[in-house]
C-alpha cells in the first residue's frame, strides 16, 4: 500500500468510526485536547467521567484548572507544558480535582502536538484515574512506616529495659560486699530489699502491659467507695512521696462516691498516677488529689507542680514506652500511664492529661461511671 493509500485509510469513515468507538469505550482513559492558549478544545466522554464535568463545562477551562491548589502555587501546570514542548511529552502523575472538591490520582502523559512541518499547534493529555492504585501504595507505605516505628520502639524499649535492669546491680553488689565484710547493721538487707522490689515492679509492669495488649485482663468488679481505693493508693506511694519530701493534699469530698470496679486494678490506676506525679516533681513539691462527681461520673484529678508536659506530648503520653525526657524523673520504661489508660478503659471510663507547658505542672483527670449509672 502506497503512502497516499495509507493516508486515505487513516482518514476513512471506518477508521474515524473505530476511533470514536475507542474513545467512547475506553472509559478508564480520558483524552483532552488543548489549544495553544492551553484551554480545553475537546474532551472524550471518559474524560468527562474522570473529571466530573460535562463537555460544556470543560470547554474553555485552562489546564491549570484541573490541578490542585498546591500544585498551581508551585507552578506545576506551566512546568508540565514546558517539558512537553521541549521534549515532546511530559509524564503526569499527581492529584487532580473535581468541581465538588474531591480529588483523584491521575496518571498519564501530556503531549506537544505539532503539524507535519513541526509547528506547534496545541497540546494533548491522556489520563487515567488510578486513585485505587495510589491508595494501595499509601496503605503499604503507612504499614511500612508503622512497622519501622514499631521496630524502633522495640529497640528503644530493649535499650531502656537493659539500662533499668542494670541500675540495681551496683547497689546489690555493694550490699553483697557489706555482708561479706560482716557488717552488723541491717542496711545491706534493706538495700537488697529495695532493689529487688524495684526489679519486681519493673517485671510486673511489663507482664501487665503484655496481658492487657492481648486482652487477658479480667476485672473482678464489686461495689466500691472510691475514696477508700484512693486512700489505699496513697499508702502504696507514701514512701516515694516522703522520699522526695512532697506534700500531698487530698481535698475533702462531701460524702462517699460509689463505683463498680476492680479494687486492685483501680488502685493500680491511682498508684501509677501518684507515682508519676512524685517522679516528675522536684523535691518538696506538692501533689493534689481532688475527687468529685459530675453528672453520672466520678471524677478524680491528680495534679502536681512539677515539670509539666510539652504540648506535643499530650496526645502521646499514654502510649506504651512514651516518656517525657527530663532530668527530674528517675527513669522507667514509660509503661505506667499506658496501664492507666487501658485499665480505665476497661472500667468504661476515660483519662486525659492537661498541662500549660514545661515547668507548669500537670493534671491527670480520670472519669469513671458512678455505680448504677448503667454504663
Amino acid at each position: 500500500m502506497g503512502s497516499d493509500d495509507a493516508k486515505a485509510a487513516r482518514s476513512s469513515p471506518q477508521v474515524e468510526s473505530l476511533l470514536n468507538a475507542l474513545l467512547a469505550q475506553a472509559q478508564d482513559h480520558g483524552v483532552l485536547i488543548f489549544g495553544l492558549d492551553r484551554r480545553i478544545l475537546w474532551a472524550s466522554p471518559s474524560a468527562e467521567v474522570i473529571l466530573g464535568r460535562t463537555s460544556a463545562e470543560l470547554m474553555g477551562l485552562r489546564s491549570a484548572d484541573l490541578f490542585v491548589d498546591e500544585d498551581v502555587q508551585l507552578g506545576i501546570p506551566e512546568q508540565e507544558i514546558d517539558v512537553a514542548r521541549s521534549r515532546g511529552s511530559a509524564e503526569d502523575d499527581r492529584w487532580s480535582r473535581r468541581p465538588d472538591g474531591s480529588r483523584f490520582w491521575a496518571t498519564g502523559m501530556s503531549y506537544a502536538l505539532r503539524d507535519a512541518q513541526g509547528k506547534l499547534i496545541g497540546y494533548g493529555k491522556i489520563m487515567q484515574n488510578r486513585t485505587d492504585w495510589k491508595l494501595r501504595q499509601e496503605t503499604i507505605a503507612n504499614r511500612l512506616q508503622a512497622v519501622t516505628a514499631l521496630d524502633e520502639q522495640k529497640n528503644v524499649m530493649i535499650s531502656t529495659l537493659a539500662h533499668e535492669l542494670r541500675n540495681p546491680l551496683a547497689p546489690l553488689m555493694n550490699a553483697a560486699h557489706m555482708l561479706r565484710q560482716g557488717m552488723a547493721t541491717d542496711y545491706p538487707i534493706r538495700l537488697i530489699e529495695r532493689q529487688v522490689d524495684f526489679i519486681r515492679r519493673l517485671v510486673d509492669d511489663l507482664l501487665e502491659a503484655t496481658r492487657l495488649s492481648v486482652g487477658k485482663v479480667q476485672l473482678k468488679r464489686e461495689r466500691l467507695v472510691l475514696q477508700e481505693v484512693i486512700a489505699a493508693s496513697v499508702e502504696t506511694v507514701r514512701p516515694l512521696l516522703d522520699q522526695h519530701a512532697h506534700r500531698l493534699e487530698l481535698l475533702p469530698t462531701p460524702g462517699p462516691i460509689h463505683v463498680d470496679g476492680d479494687p486492685i486494678r483501680l488502685q493500680q490506676v491511682f498508684s501509677n498516677l501518684l507515682t508519676n506525679a512524685a517522679k516528675y516533681t522536684k523535691d518538696k513539691g506538692t501533689v493534689w488529689i481532688k475527687v468529685a462527681t459530675e453528672d453520672r461520673e466520678a471524677v478524680v484529678r491528680v495534679e502536681d507542680n512539677g515539670v509539666g508536659i510539652p504540648a506535643d506530648m499530650l496526645l502521646e503520653i499514654f502510649e506504651l514506652f512514651a516518656q517525657v525526657q527530663t532530668p527530674v524523673s528517675n527513669g522507667g520504661l514509660g509503661i505506667g500511664l499506658s496501664l492507666v489508660k487501658e485499665l480505665v478503659n476497661l472500667h468504661g471510663g476515660t483519662v486525659q492529661a492537661n498541662s500549660d507547658g514545661v515547668g507548669l505542672g500537670s493534671e491527670f483527670i480520670v472519669r469513671l461511671p458512678l455505680a448504677g449509672s448503667g454504663n
